[in-house]
């Protein structure tokens, strides 16, 4: 019996070792997991959430991109000489109340007060005076025929006229390469020469034309500043001075420019008021026969700028330039500010000059050609 229970003891004591043995190291194993633990720092907290259906994304709505509206320079004619046709010739509608009418003496009368308040000038308005009582022989008119027997009076003054027009002004015939042609632009300060010629330089340079402007009013610091502003946007060569150079020394130079450079036009801008005692058409002068040193036929084409809110006073300026320099063309400027457009009739009639452009506002756009009937139409309101 003792030795059996000496056996069990034993054995008991040998499994209870071996059980202190494993949970001994089982301790030192979990303290030494803490101890890791502790040293990597708390675990990333990872939530998990349901998914949620997407619903899906329309396609972005395209903004709406207004048209581009592109005006005609005939409808920029029309809004520019809106002033002249409703102040003076939109009159006209009150003779023809109730549609038909008679020309009575006191209509024609107030048509011939009309006519002159249109500065179309008294030599043209006696003579449309005699067809007017023709007219009223014929019975009763209606405005429309009335305007139409206007707008065919005046068109056959000046058609003859107006057929001179050098198209080489305007239109550029890259085929056509001979010598530089040179256009003196004249005129008064304040008509609208400088930027006129910003303009002129712009469209012929869209036609591919190689442009030389000369800035020759060496005068006036602010328009050889604008006129070169022009010049960069157009693609332009400029030749300029310094302020109060010789006005036909830098005319010559530009032209020598415009040959050496084999430029297809050569644009001279001018002085309209000296600042010396030299008169100012005597300078102009001076300035066209210094260009024949380089070209015999030079200048080729002298236009003057003609301000529309003169009226018939722009019909004594040009008299003067053209007897001075025998003038080649006319442009007509601001007509979208002035009622006396009417007065390009007279102008053209007297001076037997043709108008080769016609200026209704600020931007290049809004010089065109003159063309007769787009001028009458939008001058009567046919």
């Amino acid at each position: 019996m003792n030795i059996e229970f000496i056996f069990i003891a034993i054995v008991v004591i040998g499994i209870a070792l071996f059980l202190l043995r494993h949970k001994a190291k089982a301790l030192k194993f979990k303290k030494r997991a803490k101890l890791e633990v502790k040293k990597a720092g708390p675990a990333p907290i990872i939530q998990i959430r349901p998914e949620i259906p997407q619903e899906p994304v329309s396609p972005p709505i395209p903004l709406a991109v207004p048209p581009v509206t592109v005006i005609s320079f005939t409808d920029r004619l029309k809004k520019g000489l809106s002033r002249s046709r409703q102040e003076v010739w939109g009159k006209l509608s009150t003779l023809f109340s109730g549609g038909l009418s008679i020309l009575d003496e006191d209509k024609i009368e107030s048509l011939e007060e009309l006519l002159y308040g249109a500065d179309i000038g008294t030599a043209t308005v006696a003579e449309l005076m005699v067809e007017v009582h023709k007219k009223a022989k014929e019975g009763n008119l209606s405005e429309e025929s009335f305007k139409n027997f206007l707008f065919d009076f005046l068109k056959a003054k000046m058609e003859p006229i107006q057929s001179k027009v050098d198209h080489g002004l305007y239109q550029f015939n890259p085929s056509d390469k001979k010598l530089t042609k040179v256009i003196m632009v004249v005129g008064v300060n304040g008509a609208g020469k400088t930027t006129t010629i910003g303009k002129l330089a712009t469209k012929l340079r869209a036609q591919g034309a190689n442009v030389v402007v000369g800035a020759c009013d060496t005068f006036r610091a602010a328009a050889v500043d604008q006129l070169q502003v022009w010049c960069d946007r157009a693609g332009a060569t400029m030749i300029r001075a310094k302020e109060g150079s010789n006005p036909s020394g830098v005319g010559y130079d530009a032209l020598q420019a415009a040959i050496n450079q084999n430029a297809d036009y050569c644009i001279l801008d001018t002085a309209g008021r000296l600042h010396t005692k030299e008169n100012l058409m005597d300078e102009l002068v001076k300035s066209k026969n210094v260009l024949k040193k380089l070209d015999p036929s030079a200048p080729h084409q002298i236009l003057l700028v003609i301000d529309a809110i003169t009226g018939q006073n722009a019909l004594r300026q040009a008299e003067e330039f053209h007897k001075a320099l025998d003038l080649t063309g006319l442009i007509f400027t601001k007509c979208d500010g002035s009622s006396k457009a009417g007065s390009a009739v007279s102008i053209v009639e007297q001076l037997k000059i043709p108008i080769a452009y016609i200026g209704v506002g600020e931007t290049a756009e809004d010089l065109d050609v003159f063309r007769i009937d787009d001028y009458l139409k939008a001058l009567l309101g046919i």
